[in-house]
């Protein structure tokens, strides 16, 4: 016997409750269940090839729309937000910020590029 027949023989004595050969081959299934061994077909179907490659770029079956997202987005920003807001040690630090430095960071941002660009001028020695 084969092991496509112990298989068979196995599904007919109730152990196993489908085609296992099948399965394992990936083909479609004889039979399904329990039945005589005798009535069992004896070849395997052939298993079919794709016709081409493919690859589905997008395989989620859920597509949500936009406003979905959109709202989801807005409500976990805003908890976000009160949660650390209810934090002791965010509001120490609130009231530790300067507003009026706030101004000067675009500035200063500015003028560490210009320095940086005059730097790497100067090791690459190239002259403006």
């Amino acid at each position: 016997m084969s092991w496509i027949n112990d298989l068979d023989a196995l599904a007919s004595a109730g152990v196993i409750d489908f085609d296992a050969p099948a399965y394992i081959y990936g083909t479609k299934p004889r039979y399904y269940g329990n039945p005589a061994f005798e009535t069992i077909p004896p070849n395997l179907p052939k298993p079919q090839q794709p016709q081409s490659d493919i690859f589905d770029k997008n395989p989620t079956p859920v597509k949500n729309p936009s406003w979905k997202k959109w709202l989801f987005g807005a409500l976990a920003t805003g908890g976000i937000i009160f949660g650390a807001s209810k934090l002791k040690f965010v509001k120490k630090l609130f009231k530790k910020i300067n507003l009026a430095n706030l101004k000067t960071i675009p500035s200063k941002i500015i003028n560490g590029v210009k320095t940086g660009w005059q730097k790497l001028l100067k090791f690459l020695k190239i002259k403006p």
